[in-house]
């Protein structure tokens, strides 16, 4: 899949169209093309999957079999087969053992000589394949820039190209299978593998610059469409690449250190964590040289291809969901992508500890810190409900929300999180502690997440998970807990949806008001 991304962010939206702007009043466009994407690919992983170690171990074991044993060998076979027929010569016996080490010795030679003609043909035929496109004013050719050789084919003018026609090859289903023709000449066509070029985006640039350089050309609609760029481009790449491809699954482990996806973009460090669907790691983005996270998605691959394309939804959801948001305590969605059938999101790396970690370390808050960080949890939920459709987070628990060292609180894992726009009844999901009973029945409102609000500022004062489904009161736990904020977080676990804080805002002005409280006795 395509190094680029257009990430949710407005920074990251005005700096995709920059490179938009700028892309158009380039002389030339440049698009990768890679015939054997699928090979390298397979290459690089069965690399990947070893350590340095034993990689560097087999390499001398080879060299040194190719170098000295295997000329030894030879040379032990060819005086034997010498002496036999010296010291046998006038005896079946002998004749036989001449005969059979002599064959020996030249199936030898047939063997090393076909080994290395094999290598010299796939060297051969590797470095025969372009590895770019270029399109300019003068008209388009394909580029060789191999390590080995670095040539350029030759330019087809676009006065010459009659017209673009896209064509699937007999035995073939897959969109990316198909093949656009440049036609010029009699009979003549440069035909480009539309598989062969990495991205979505990159596609669009052949069609930027047909249409920049030679906007009369002729060219079907349907050339067109399997060019452009349509509206969620990077979810049409998901569909493409995880359902066309072959359900096997070529990485059978976790991934180790120093493994490297996306075309060598991430490399990962270690893992953070491992939950039901897969593995969150610590990575490094070459591309724009910051730490991230990879959290990552098993998806299914010998199953039902109508299984795959759900749990295959299932990501894209979280993936639509954290792409429209953008705001400073909610996690950054910088890119995903799916590899091996396994679905990434690359999300932001947050310097801090969940509000479960610093409790099991520190113990419970006190008032002053609570009821701060509960102002951050109505600010992070304001945000979420105000939208349209609003964002019910559903797991809105002190698992889920990191504490940087600057002191801002973040909201992180939409795994779960639903834009509610029906009522339609939907599954049970969450941590039970943190459930109010209307989620249980799988019907969660915005308000749901006030209840999860109200249980984790129970936790963060007393240290002790809540009583599932039950109207919270942190001073029957902790008698120290002020009544006003007992009150709040009572109010904020009513089991009754007429009971519960209507709005987040609305929880926060409480906080507000038992501060002042708190200060006046205090006074």
């Amino acid at each position: 899949m395509s190094e680029q991304f257009q990430p949710p962010s407005e920074r990251s939206s005005r700096t995709g169209e920059t490179r938009r702007r700028a892309t158009a009043k380039q002389e030339q466009i440049m698009v990768r093309y890679r015939p054997l994407a699928e090979l390298e690919k397979w290459l690089s992983q069965r690399v990947e999957d070893r350590s340095s170690k034993k990689t560097a171990y087999v390499t001398i074991v080879v060299v040194l079999f190719l170098f000295f044993a295997a000329p030894l060998l030879l040379f032990l076979l060819t005086f034997l087969s010498q002496w036999t027929a010296f010291h046998g010569a006038g005896t079946a016996t002998g004749a036989a053992l001449g005969e059979m080490m002599h064959a020996n010795i030249m199936f030898l030679v047939y063997f090393g000589l076909s080994a290395l003609g094999v290598a010299v043909a796939t060297s051969t035929y590797y470095h025969s394949l372009p590895t770019h496109l270029q399109l300019t004013a003068d008209g388009m050719k394909l580029l060789w820039r191999h390590r080995f050789l670095n040539k350029d084919g030759d330019t087809v003018p676009w006065n010459q190209i009659n017209c673009i026609s896209l064509e699937l090859p007999k035995g073939k289903t897959s969109p990316l299978d198909h093949i656009v023709r440049f036609n010029f000449g009699p009979n003549k066509a440069l035909r480009l593998r539309l598989g062969a070029i990495p991205s979505g985006e990159e596609r669009a640039r052949i069609l930027q610059g047909v249409e920049q350089f030679a906007p009369m050309l002729q060219r079907d609609a349907e050339v067109v469409e399997a060019l452009e760029l349509p509206p969620d481009h990077s979810y049409t790449e998901l569909w493409l690449q995880a359902l066309s491809g072959p359900p096997k699954r070529e990485r059978l482990k976790p991934l180790e250190e120093k493994a490297r996806l996306r075309d060598g973009r991430y490399t990962i460090h270690h893992a953070l964590g491992v939950g039901g669907q897969g593995t969150a790691y610590l990575a490094t983005d070459h591309v724009d040289n910051e730490s991230v996270v990879l959290k990552e998605f098993i998806l299914p691959v010998y199953v039902d291809v109508n299984v795959r394309r759900q749990s295959l939804e299932r990501f894209e959801k979280e993936a639509r969901i954290l792409k429209q948001l953008n705001n400073d305590q909610v996690v950054k969605l910088l890119d995903f992508f799916v590899e091996d059938h396994r679905g990434y999101l690359v999300l932001e790396h947050i310097d801090g500890f969940s509000l479960r970690d610093l409790v099991q370390k520190e113990g419970p808050f006190n008032e002053d810190r609570a009821r701060e960080l509960a102002a951050q949890m109505c600010t992070i939920q304001t945000y979420l409900h105000e939208l349209t459709p609003p964002v019910v987070h559903r797991d809105f628990t002190p698992d889920n929300l990191i504490l940087r060292k600057d002191g801002m609180l973040k909201l992180v894992d939409f795994n779960v999180a639903q834009q509610t726009e029906s009522t339609a009844t939907g599954t049970v999901v969450g941590k039970h502690a943190y459930l109010p009973p209307e989620q249980f029945r799988g019907q969660p409102t915005t308000q749901s997440d006030i209840y999860a609000l109200g249980a984790s500022l129970f936790y963060i004062l007393t240290g002790e998970d809540p009583e599932p489904i039950s109207v919270l009161h942190p001073k029957n736990t902790k008698p120290e807990v002020s009544r006003e904020l007992d009150s709040i977080v009572a109010k904020s676990t009513a089991i009754e949806l007429k009971d519960r804080y209507a709005k987040a805002q609305d929880v926060e002005k409480d906080l507000i008001a038992s501060s002042v409280a708190g200060a006046t006795r205090e006074a």
